[in-house]
């Protein structure tokens, strides 16, 4: 009998350690293939899966185009290579978008003179709300805004850093 429960073990494991590799190949591997490819073809039929990390609180939906967290590579164009922002209490600044990224570098100048840097990702644009979802690095925290296609800007914007009822928007360039 021992030997008839080690075998039944051993199955059950390797299928189990099986079925481990392929959803880790799934959700790490095959993104980061479909993103490289998407960006070496240029192509406006691909699509990039953007990073499965999202804010807490967000919820990922389908729509007819595909998961929300899905930007088709033709259309990032519509967010420009560079935003002219303005933010509460006196900061503006340019994101300037690293060429065939969502990775933007940010610098910013206060009205007193300080200026600062930081490196901002795109993380998701919902484009049936378009609601946009930025990462600003070193202060781990998020940007939400939505992205109107009229005046090729981002409105109504908030930061989870910023105090109630203050906001940013920006120009897209």
């Amino acid at each position: 009998m021992k030997s008839n429960n080690s075998k039944l073990r051993a199955v059950s494991l390797s299928k189990i350690l099986g079925t481990l590799v392929l959803l880790i190949f799934s959700y790490v591997f095959y993104p980061i293939q479909s993103i490289n490819a998407a960006l070496a073809n240029d192509d406006t039929k691909g699509r990039v899966v953007l990073p499965r990390s999202m804010p807490a609180g967000a919820v990922l939906e389908n729509d007819a185009k595909g998961p929300v967290n899905t930007i088709y590579f033709g259309g990032l164009s519509a967010l420009g290579n560079q935003w002219q922002v303005t933010e509460c209490y006196g900061w503006s600044g340019t994101w300037t978008r690293r060429p065939n990224t969502n990775t933007f570098d940010a610098f910013w100048r206060h009205t007193n003179g300080t200026s600062a840097s930081d490196v901002i990702d795109l993380k998701s644009w919902n484009t049936t709300t378009n609601e946009v979802v930025l990462y600003r690095r070193n202060l781990n925290g998020y940007y939400k805004a939505f992205y109107n296609a009229g005046s090729r800007s981002l409105v109504n914007g908030t930061a989870s850093w910023y105090p109630a009822g203050q906001g940013w928007s920006a120009i897209i360039r």
